[in-house]
């Protein structure tokens, strides 16, 4: 692990101009491996399908974040029940470098905190697995969080704390991570890529 990941305070608040799509699926607690596109399914919260500011991202660190969002009672009964849930945070990269370039990330995560905030649910979430698109079927693979975090976001938590500020839906093998909600509506319509991946 690089010592810039063992810091006890990673935690860096938000700009909502630096989030680009939120995403969270409602899921069982148990040790994910392997998830296809289509196991997977559409999620049950989207940012820009909830609407402006009903949905942001309040902090984040390589070891998870905080959530703010104004939801119907149903899908708070339903992560209350849960205690568990999948997201996709797909940021823009604040660093002059690459000031258009992306950052995604999915993630299995624990809800630690819920509460009430300001008029909204917070959810403060923990990072148990993350996920890496497979280079040859449209599946993703998890690996451990707790060891080190999610290192992906050390550089661009260091990034936004500095104060620096392919066409979806492409045909390849492999699961685009850019593009996860596109590559999941393509394998819905395309029910045989579930038989092949579990074959």
């Amino acid at each position: 692990m690089e010592s810039s990941n063992r810091r006890a305070d990673y935690r860096v608040e938000v700009p909502s101009v630096y989030v680009r799509e939120i995403a969270v699926w409602f899921c069982p607690r148990k040790e994910y491996m392997r998830l296809s596109a289509a196991e997977l399914g559409m999620p049950h919260l989207l940012s820009s399908r909830l609407g402006p500011g009903r949905m942001a991202l309040s902090d984040l660190s390589i070891r998870g974040f905080g959530l703010l969002a104004s939801i119907p009672q149903e899908a708070i009964d339903k992560l209350l029940s849960v205690k568990a849930c999948f997201s996709y945070i797909q940021l823009w990269d604040p660093s002059t470098e690459d000031p258009y370039g992306v950052l995604s990330v999915f993630t299995y995560n624990e809800l630690v905190r819920v509460a009430d905030k300001d008029g909204a649910l917070f959810l403060g979430a923990r990072f148990m697995r993350f996920a890496v698109g497979s280079r040859l079927e449209k599946c993703l693979d998890f690996l451990d969080a707790n060891t080190c975090g999610v290192s992906a976001l050390a550089h661009w938590c260091d990034n936004l704390s500095r104060g620096g500020s392919v066409e979806p839906g492409h045909k390849s093998k492999g699961l685009d991570m850019d593009n996860l909600l596109t590559e999941i509506k393509t394998a819905l319509a395309d029910p045989g890529q579930v038989d092949e991946v579990n074959s």
